[in-house]
């Protein structure tokens, strides 16, 4: 009759470890548990532009149409904005197509600029040109930032006057196609919180002389933007002062809109390891943390059900449970906007867990619920 007792204790104790463990996994791997969050963009009282708080999205409702994708032809990108810090990594601006979505990005790398592209060869490779701006800018002070590019290169502006210019980086008209993402990456959880005044995307190479007017004409407390419409793809000057629309000066332009939800708009679904690989330390970290995490679930799975079936077949069936409820955790995140998706993950957690459980030994099994035991009845 004790040993029943001792047995059924035993078995009560390791399927509450067991519950204890997976609880505390999805915890872990799925705060903050909203599914839904809500878009934080909000329109300046005081002047023509938008708010986004952090987790802050506006989006183009049709794609921009591309021009040529010859780099030797002109193009220019303006933007006013203002932002909020000057700490970590954020993606202010990106242009999105389906089969790259590293077209064009400009981000915010603590306080400098990092403007990069990728381009696909016929082989499917990418590859990836950027260039970088130090102190670029300033918490809390408004900027207006200009990139013109043609055939010798790109130069870049601060509030109208050049900065530095980059004779192998080469802007063409394609790169600034696609859906327009504002606030994060198309594909990454990258926020920026800030304000932007103004966005406008031309088909021709501004001069120093434009450059200024148009910076004097953006920051004109009247915030109407540049007044001339001559080779502009799209201009956004932020003047509905309310609502959802945000609309494009140049009539064959598509309108931004700003989602009630915040989210990725094409944050990948179980990304594949050789997209996810990157050759640096942070990624053999991560790579470690998925490994430990789930060496306690393939332990306590295995000494449960090494009770009653073989050690071959405990071990089996801790690993199933490992890669199946790190696959369900891994689709979750796909729809959690802080959280990433990959395979990755799956073959390093299902590792973990198998880990587990081949260190799950019968007699150190016996040894940690004793010890339990003990100290629940000195208790």
């Amino acid at each position: 009759m004790t040993d029943k007792l001792h047995l059924m204790w035993q078995e009560k104790s390791l399927g509450i470890l067991c519950g204890i463990v997976i609880i505390a996994l999805l915890i872990a791997t799925l705060w903050p548990f909203n599914f839904f969050p809500p878009n934080r963009v909000s329109w300046l009282p005081e002047a023509n532009g938008i708010r986004l708080g952090g987790d802050g999205l506006v989006v183009s409702k049709a794609l921009l149409r591309g021009g040529s994708t010859d780099s030797r032809k002109a193009c220019s990108l303006e933007i006013l904005l203002r932002p909020a810090s000057t700490e970590s990594v954020h993606t202010i601006l990106s242009f999105y197509v389906p089969n790259n979505s590293g077209q064009f990005l400009v981000r915010q790398w603590t306080d400098g600029l990092l403007v990069s592209h990728d381009s696909v060869d016929a082989q499917n490779k990418v590859k990836t040109a950027k260039f970088d701006v130090d102190h670029a800018f300033q918490e809390g002070k408004l900027l207006l930032l200009t990139m013109t590019s043609g055939p010798n290169g790109t130069v870049v502006y601060t509030n109208g006057s050049q900065t530095q210019f980059f004779p192998r980086f080469r802007i063409s008209q394609s790169d600034l196609a696609g859906q327009i993402i504002m606030g994060t990456s198309a594909v990454d959880y990258e926020p920026w919180s800030g304000e932007v005044r103004g966005l406008a995307i031309y088909s021709k190479e501004l001069t120093p002389a434009e450059v200024l007017r148009h910076y004097r004409n953006w920051t004109d407390v009247r915030g109407l933007g540049p007044p001339d419409l001559d080779g502009t793809i799209a201009r956004y000057a932020f003047t509905e002062g309310a609502g959802r629309d945000i609309h494009n000066a140049v009539a064959s332009g598509p309108d931004l809109e700003i989602p009630k939800r915040f989210g990725v708009p094409h944050k990948a679904l179980l990304k594949s390891p050789v997209k996810e690989f990157e050759a640096n330390w942070d990624y053999v970290n991560d790579l470690m943390r998925n490994i430990a995490g789930f060496v306690p679930l393939g332990f306590t799975v295995c000494a449960y059900w090494a009770r009653t079936r073989s050690r071959r077949q405990a071990i089996l069936y801790a690993i199933l449970a490992g890669g199946i409820l790190s696959f369900v955790i891994e689709v979750l995140q796909a729809y959690i906007p802080q959280r990433n998706s990959g395979i990755t993950d799956i073959i390093t957690n299902t590792l973990g867990a198998a880990l587990g459980a081949v260190l799950a030994r019968p007699n150190m099994v016996r040894t940690i619920l004793g010890s339990v035991r003990h100290q629940q009845k000195w208790e």
